[in-house]
């Protein structure tokens, strides 16, 4: 919620960037939820095989078995923040605010699980490459913040222009 804020007033009343109509706070919420779950499954997956080296030393299990329960449980705190908000998304169409939802909502579910699979993919692939690259952890984390502005969650996607639209589609 504090970072909603915060980006709300930094790019929305400081920069002055459109939100199409959106309230600032809701634009700016949604697309770090969706974000901030992708960018913690793959952090968080990435440091498997360094945070549990002992025990992966010790018993044997599959170890896949802990990049999914990780993904299981970002995705309970996704569920949380998606409640929180859809309070706001209610009490801002109680204000009336014109939000119309897309079509696209529908796809949400698998949206969220693509989003789950691609970040255990990647995280996995970056965890093998810490196991000798250790610093490579702490490159993902600069590279996870660089790459928020990248993808379009701080502007609307009509900002980018034609010319590479497609990409942003594919970030």
């Amino acid at each position: 919620i504090i970072t909603s804020i915060v980006f709300a007033f930094v790019f929305g009343q400081i920069a002055n960037i459109s939100t199409e109509g959106i309230p600032d706070f809701l634009f700016y919420m949604s697309g770090l939820l969706a974000w901030q779950f992708f960018q913690s499954n793959l952090i968080e997956t990435s440091n498997t095989f360094l945070v549990n080296k002992d025990l992966f030393g010790k018993v044997y299990f599959p170890r896949l078995t802990v990049p999914i329960s990780l993904t299981i449980i970002n995705m309970f705190k996704f569920l949380i923040q998606m409640m929180i908000f859809l309070f706001f998304y209610f009490y801002f169409l109680s204000t009336g605010s014109v939000i119309t939802p897309s079509k696209y909502l529908l796809f949400l579910p698998l949206i969220v699980l693509h989003m789950a699979i691609m970040s255990i993919g990647f995280g996995i692939l970056i965890s093998s490459l810490t196991t000798k690259y250790r610093d490579l952890s702490f490159l993902l984390t600069f590279a996870m913040q660089l790459w928020m502005y990248a993808t379009p969650i701080v502007y609307p996607l009509s900002l980018v222009p034609e010319n590479f639209k497609i990409f942003y589609l594919i970030n």
